[in-house]
């Protein structure tokens, strides 16, 4: 028995070692799709980037220890320039630590935002017929705020399908939407069109109102 024990350690090594390499392979694989699939588009690929929406403050459930930007990829759609990327952070502790990962797509503003959150309610008794009763927002500023969800916005964002699973956040100078999943490009342009369509909604006092002249 006492002579199997370095031969099990062994076994466990080589195993550790050979997890670390296929998960180094399919990370390299990985990056090399992405780096061509932002080529073919014009785009760029980043594959580490800190910080890459500037000053803006990414949602409460993207954050935790260890935080990272990773998968970076820029470009335009139209006129409109999309950031989109996986935001990973750690949770847990010693052998129960898992990094979790959400997919941020941000497109920039006309001008700089003031921090607000907009979630679609999820409670049974939620009605679809009244702005306040379908979406909690939460924001800083009460007149960016109300700039933003005039009747024009309110009215889209309760007839659109999207709103039910692209929560929107405006910070800095992006309005982003995450999720619980690995960034797939061509599902983070849908919902980059989902945020062009919002950002075309806003009126532009909402901007003039944070910082004219931008």
């Amino acid at each position: 028995m006492e002579g199997a024990l370095p031969a099990i350690a062994l076994v466990v090594v080589v195993m550790a070692a050979g997890t670390v390499v296929v998960a180094a392979h399919f990370r390299k694989e990985r990056a090399t799709e992405l780096r061509v699939w932002a080529r073919e588009r014009g785009w760029t690929y980043t594959e580490h980037l800190p910080n890459p929406l500037g000053e803006a403050t990414l949602p409460r459930s993207t954050l935790g220890a260890h935080p990272r930007a990773q998968h970076v990829l820029t470009g335009r759609r139209g006129q409109h320039l999309v950031v989109a990327f996986e935001q990973t952070h750690t949770v847990g502790r010693g052998a129960d630590r898992v990094r979790r990962v959400h997919r941020v797509v941000a497109v920039r503003t006309p001008g700089p935002n003031a921090d607000l959150q907009i979630l679609r309610r999820r409670d049974r008794g939620a009605s679809d017929d009244a702005f306040d009763s379908a979406f909690h927002t939460e924001g800083d500023d009460p007149a960016f705020t109300g700039a933003v969800l005039d009747g024009v916005v309110t009215r889209w964002l309760l007839a659109d399908p999207r709103s039910r699973s692209l929560p929107v956040r405006f910070s800095g100078d992006y309005v982003l939407t995450w999720t619980a999943m690995r960034l797939d490009p061509d599902r983070a342009l849908t919902a980059a069109d989902y945020l062009i369509a919002l950002v075309e909604r806003v009126p532009a006092e909402a901007w003039k109102r944070r910082a004219p002249g931008r």
